[in-house]
């Protein structure tokens, strides 16, 4: 089967499974702590194992990278790698919030640009982003490309408010709203990502330093493929690494010039480039 396909059906199949959770109201159930260092629920750890297992019945090697297990080898010689996260928004899911997704995605390599395909399963409402590199980003089966805008005022921009972050994204945030852009904030860049591909946002900031690749590795390959375009930084390396211990900085948006005005923005609210937020917290390139 192709892998596209077998994440397609491992997301659908671990969204059945945290829907279940909540019909039960064990939702907030913790289980204890993953290799990420989050606190793993219940949600997290029965999605996680969904997918693995789904991953298994259709191919003999692979390898996982996910915040539960850890990073992990199946079979020997793995030509494919499968990024999850098994609940995005984690937050929002266990209050019974529906802002959260299940993403997979799929990498012949071992850095961010290496990504093949991914999904993103937004479960609530039942939309699945996907992408093939080179092939498009797909909605439910439909074609859908990110939005032609070009100017902050009036754009609709997402950010990351993680506790992690602490006053950074609040002062990114007064900058934008003072040239008069609507910024928005959903708990889940998977989800915030996927809707900047289909023109529902028009731009996306996470340039704290604090991102996971888990988190965004699928949604990174749908908003490219949709037209839209990043600057992304890693921890460990210029390209990000595909590991969980990786970090990221992301600056994303639907066009070149909105891109180039979300940079400048968070310049003169920080003073500094979101490619540097590593060096400016003690975190040197290795």
């Amino acid at each position: 089967m192709d892998p596209l396909d077998v994440a397609r059906n491992a997301a659908h199949s671990a969204a059945q499974v945290i829907k279940e959770i909540i019909d039960e109201g064990r939702e907030k159930e913790v289980l204890g702590i993953g290799e990420s260092g989050d606190t793993t629920l219940l949600g997290d750890k029965l999605s996680e194992n969904t997918i693995i297992a789904t991953i298994q019945e259709n191919m003999d090697s692979f390898k996982i990278i996910s915040e539960e297990v850890g990073e992990k080898v199946f079979g020997s010689n793995p030509e494919y790698t499968f990024i999850i996260d098994p609940i995005d928004g984690s937050r929002n899911y266990k209050r019974r919030v529906p802002l959260y997704t299940i993403s997979v995605a799929v990498a012949r390599g071992d850095t961010i640009e290496d990504i093949v395909a991914g999904v993103v399963y937004f479960a609530p409402l039942r939309l699945e982003f996907y992408a093939k590199r080179g092939e498009g980003t797909y909605a439910n089966g439909k074609r859908i490309f990110a939005s032609n805008k070009r100017d902050l005022k009036g754009g609709i921009i997402g950010l990351s408010f993680t506790p992690k972050a602490q006053f950074l994204p609040q002062l990114v945030a007064l900058n934008l709203a003072t040239k008069g852009a609507v910024v928005r904030s959903w708990g889940s860049v998977s989800l915030e990502l996927s809707y900047l591909a289909q023109g529902g946002i028009d731009g996306y900031i996470e340039a704290w330093g604090t991102m996971r690749v888990v988190d965004v590795a699928a949604a990174i390959l749908i908003a490219k493929e949709s037209g839209a375009k990043l600057l992304l930084r890693g921890k460990l390396a210029d390209t990000p690494l595909l590991r969980l211990d990786e970090r990221l900085s992301m600056v994303a948006a639907s066009t070149q010039e909105l891109l180039d005005k979300l940079v400048e923005a968070y310049r003169e609210a920080l003073g500094f480039l979101p490619t540097e937020v590593f060096k400016q917290f003690g975190v040197q390139h290795g």
